[in-house]
């Protein structure tokens, strides 16, 4: 396979991508208003939104005849969870206890 190859992209080539992940497919767009590779991929991850796991984007030039597929990974973010507010255990004033056996 020939390495210098570029799968270069021209404002008004005929782009078909998609955005798939585990099976699913996230995202497809099909235009003719990019001017570079990195801005079709950047279309379909904000057209997919979050998602976790291995996903797979194709990317294909219907003018110049090429296909770009790429593997991208995404991990599972850390959830930040906010501290619970201190509840004061007293009973407050006229408060009544429910007993669920009475």
């Amino acid at each position: 396979m020939n390495k210098y190859i570029s799968n270069n992209v021209n404002r008004g080539d005929k782009i078909c991508a998609t955005l798939e992940c585990n099976g699913r497919r996230l995202a497809s767009i099909n235009g003719v208003d990019f001017t570079s590779i990195d801005a079709v991929k950047r279309a379909l991850l904000d057209l997919a939104g979050h998602f976790v796991g291995m996903a797979v984007l194709t990317v294909r030039n219907c003018t110049q005849g090429w296909r770009d597929v790429t593997a991208l990974a995404t991990m599972r973010r850390q959830v930040i969870m906010p501290k619970p507010l201190s509840v004061n255990s007293a009973p407050h004033e006229g408060a009544r206890y429910l007993i669920p056996w009475a």
